[in-house]
């Protein structure tokens, strides 16, 4: 059996016994409500630490694509850019040979219209001077015709003025030798004994 305790001693004993007892159950508890408050904590970092590592591979993996994205729109706009400058390069070359073209085009024509131009004054002058000498004929034929109409109206005036004494001539004699033919006539028909002036 064990010893029995003694009452005075042993209450006060106890009493220490049971404050220590105490105060260790109390610490155990606030450690282990520390340890459950440690251990929630760790698992909220825990939970957090999981969302930063999913919101972290999402965003690389966003990153990713966006980098993805970008080096493809990169590549897109080398290409737009090279089919660009190939595009220009030839609508370049297409206009400098367009250009030369017109300038060529612009150079002939120019060069026909100067020579148009001076077949134009060549023409224009001969017209002045066939016109000229067309006018001087023609006034040189005027004078012509009004010296030959002077000159027929002359020698008509001439003639008609011949013809004229001719006929005055030819009436005289014609006068007279019919002053004589009526004579003889008259001669005649005495001698036949007619009265003439009965006849």
């Amino acid at each position: 059996m064990p010893p029995k305790k003694k009452k005075g001693k042993g209450k006060k004993k106890g009493k220490k016994k049971d404050d220590a007892q105490l105060q260790l159950e109390d610490k155990y508890k606030r450690t282990m409500d520390e340890i459950e408050a440690l251990k929630d904590h760790l698992a909220t970092r825990k939970q957090l630490s999981r969302k930063a590592n999913m919101h972290s591979t999402e965003w690389k993996k966003r990153m990713s694509d966006v980098e993805l994205e970008m080096r493809d729109q990169q590549d897109d706009q080398k290409a737009i850019n090279a089919d660009m400058t190939r595009q220009y390069k030839t609508m370049q070359t297409d206009m400098g040979l367009k250009i030369h073209t017109l300038e060529s085009e612009l150079q002939r024509t120019t060069q026909q219209l100067r020579r148009v131009e001076a077949e134009l004054t060549i023409t224009v002058e001969e017209k002045k001077r066939m016109n000229f000498e067309k006018d001087r004929e023609i006034e040189k034929l005027k004078h012509n015709i009004y010296t030959m109409e002077k000159e027929y109206e002359r020698i008509l005036l001439e003639a008609l003025g011949s013809l004229g004494d001719k006929i005055d001539k030819a009436r005289i004699s014609w006068g007279d030798q019919s002053t004589m033919i009526q004579a003889k006539n008259k001669h005649i028909l005495l001698e036949f004994g007619l009265n003439p002036l009965y006849i």
